[in-house]
């Protein structure tokens, strides 16, 4: 007997489930698509009217995780190397995940790992201003239209300095390359956060990824089957009943597609030819183990610390617990962790959010005689699968599996 599975009962393309797969068509994202591709436009007519290249844009995509955005800016940049070499033109692209990534100087240091060669890891030792130079003397050798695609790009938080400096290069005279910037951000705040110059230099381009409803994931989950399955190796009501449970949930593609993975992997494992319904729903039950952990991974690096201040105040028996209060906690992780604070106002902004995840739940209530009106929060999930999650979390696990301890020291 053998350990390992050989025969894909189910399955004729798994990797049309992964993250990294990119459809030759987006449903229900037509729209944010064409937004994303308008950044772009001037400079491909310029260059097949023969005339002087008119600049990319830079655009910031924003929603809330698993809505496609990474799939569209992909899907977009794709199509947008075909037309280059259509045109017989340059264009250099450079996908970059700013996870863990949260000032300016390991952000540059991580783009000339993109832009050298000889350079594998983030230089360290040097001052900014050399890494900007060297990353400048790179973009003038690289030459022709560059497109950076930066995925988590509000880990930067408020160090915005390196958009401004891609973005209106150029005309500052520090490289020749045509810059443009694409920036996807599961923070809806992030444009707000940005420094009056960053804000300018994107040219007031942004879309944003509304949560999918149940008609769009089930479209989405019809096109993975055609391409990942066997025919007729899916019955007809697991796409529908996936979709419905996930638009309630979290609207998120990449949750029903994950539920639709699991269900087929559960039919191979138990060498059967179709995924039922009863596979469909043992996979719901095993993924309800891991989701919450899954949701925290998907978070923003600040919707994280949110979450998690408002864990630490649930063991401590203090939820509901007002803004100011899950605040105190939050400052407190970020000056541990190393990360700079956002302000009490943005914090409450992400709390509601996190609302929408069915991670917070999050009422205003009326201050009577005693003040005006003020919001309170506490968690969906419980404390303990909260902290669990967070247990996996590197930079924060020695957090999650102390809460009293940390709490005693705010």
């Amino acid at each position: 007997m053998t350990l390992f599975e050989t025969d894909a009962t189910v399955f004729k393309n798994e990797h049309a489930l992964t993250e990294e797969w990119v459809p030759d068509e987006l449903p229900a994202r037509g729209d944010e698509v064409e937004t994303i591709a308008n950044a772009f436009n001037s400079t491909t007519r310029t260059i097949d009217a023969d005339a002087e290249t008119m600049p990319p844009s830079s655009i910031l995509v924003s929603g809330k995780a698993g809505q496609g955005k990474t799939a569209a800016a992909r899907y977009v940049l794709n199509q947008l190397e075909h037309t280059f070499e259509k045109l017989g033109s340059d264009l250099h692209t450079f996908e970059i995940s700013l996870k863990d990534i949260n000032t300016d100087y390991q952000a540059v240091g991580k783009i000339l790992t993109e832009l050298e060669e000889e350079t594998m890891r983030p230089p360290k030792g040097y001052s900014l201003s050399e890494l900007n130079n060297r990353m400048f003397e790179r973009l003038n050798e690289v030459g022709g239209v560059v497109v950076f695609f930066f995925d988590e790009i509000d880990n930067l938080g408020g160090n915005d300095d390196l958009l401004y400096q891609l973005s209106r290069g150029r005309d500052n005279g520090f490289f020749d390359a045509y810059v443009s910037v694409v920036g996807v951000s599961n923070d809806i705040q992030f444009s707000d956060r940005l420094s009056a110059k960053a804000r300018d230099s994107f040219h007031s381009k942004e879309v944003h990824f509304d949560p999918y409803d149940a008609d769009e994931l089930r479209s989405i989950l019809n096109q993975r089957i055609d391409v990942a399955f066997k025919d007729g190796a899916v019955v007809e009501a697991v796409p529908p009943k996936a979709a419905a449970i996930t638009a309630k949930d979290t609207g998120s593609a990449r949750q029903a597609i994950r539920l639709l993975y699991e269900s087929g992997d559960i039919a191979c494992a138990n060498g059967d030819d179709v995924v039922t319904m009863e596979h469909f729903e043992r996979a719901q039950e095993e993924l309800e183990d891991v989701d919450v952990g899954s949701k925290i991974t998907d978070l923003t690096l600040h919707d994280q610390m949110c979450l998690l201040s408002l864990a630490l105040l649930e063991t401590a028996d203090n939820t509901p617990a007002r803004t100011k209060k899950v605040y105190s906690v939050y400052r407190a992780i970020a000056i541990d962790v190393g990360y700079e604070e956002l302000t009490q106002r943005t914090i409450r902004k992400k709390l509601i959010n996190l609302d929408t995840y069915n991670l917070t739940e999050v009422h205003k209530q009326r201050g009577g005689i005693k003040g005006g009106d003020h919001y309170v929060a506490e968690l969906g999930p419980s404390a303990g699968s909260v902290l669990d999650g967070f247990a996996d979390v590197g930079e924060y696990e020695h957090i999650a599996s102390n809460p009293q301890e940390f709490l005693s020291s705010v």
